[in-house]
């Protein structure tokens, strides 16, 4: 006689479903932040047909994270309301402002791109079950301090006339304490595909900010240090929910 298989554990399936739509959809969130960057700032100095091949894969991305986020809520409503109403609200902003938004639609377009790479990662995590030992206190202000991050990166990004001033050094400091938290994180984890990966972001951010500001913004530095930072935003997210 064959031995019987061993039950899967009650709830297993729909959190395996959660956690693949949460994936998919942070990953597509995550494209459209890296394109909508290389056309923003290549859009000078890319060609016609380049920049068609960079607006159809961002457009691509964009309307299938909204089937993403459609299956996410079919899954588990309670805990994506948030990637429905920001996808919702991306939705619209993009119909509004057009292919050149003005700065403040951009600013938009940024902030919501993040929080919902945020949210995305999010559910992902508590897909994934919440830590014996939380740290809610702490998740919460490591939480509020990527908002104030994420917010002085938006205002250098789209509105400092000149780049050295106050807003960057203190992006810089906050910046580098935030990476370093993520990597001594990183070295915690036992799992080494994930300890490399964060220790990866957690480096890169910094240093392609870093770049990005002494060799007057290339093209390359910045689009490296959006992305590490929406991935270290996604990381942070990811263990807010396990954690906190």
């Amino acid at each position: 006689m064959r031995a019987a298989a061993p039950e899967r554990p009650r709830g297993a399936a729909p959190e395996a479903r959660i956690a693949k739509a949460a994936w998919a959809g942070l990953i597509l969130v995550l494209t459209v932040i890296v394109f909508s960057v290389v056309i923003r700032l290549g859009a000078d100095s890319a060609s016609a047909g380049l920049m068609l091949a960079l607006r159809g894969v961002h457009r691509i991305s964009a309307s299938a994270e909204v089937l993403a986020a459609i299956a996410l809520v079919w899954f588990a409503w309670q805990r994506s309301l948030l990637v429905a109403a920001l996808t919702i609200f991306l939705s619209v902003l993009g119909i509004l402002a057009g292919q050149n938004p003005p700065p403040l639609a951009a600013l938009g377009n940024l902030f919501g791109g993040l929080a919902l790479a945020a949210a995305f990662a999010w559910a992902l995590g508590r897909a994934h079950g919440r830590a014996p030992q939380g740290r809610t206190r702490l998740g919460h202000a490591v939480a509020g301090i990527f908002v104030v991050q994420c917010a002085l990166g938006a205002w250098l990004s789209l509105f400092a006339e000149e780049i050295w001033s106050l807003a960057l050094l203190a992006h810089a400091v906050i910046g580098l304490a935030l990476a370093a938290g993520a990597a001594w994180l990183a070295l915690r984890l036992a799992r080494a595909p994930q300890r490399f990966a964060l220790l990866g972001v957690a480096l890169a951010a910094p240093a392609a900010g870093a770049a990005s500001a002494l060799f007057g913004q290339p093209l390359a530095a910045s689009i490296a240090h959006a992305a590490a930072a929406a991935l270290l935003v996604a990381a942070a997210a990811y263990a807010h929910a396990r954690l906190a």
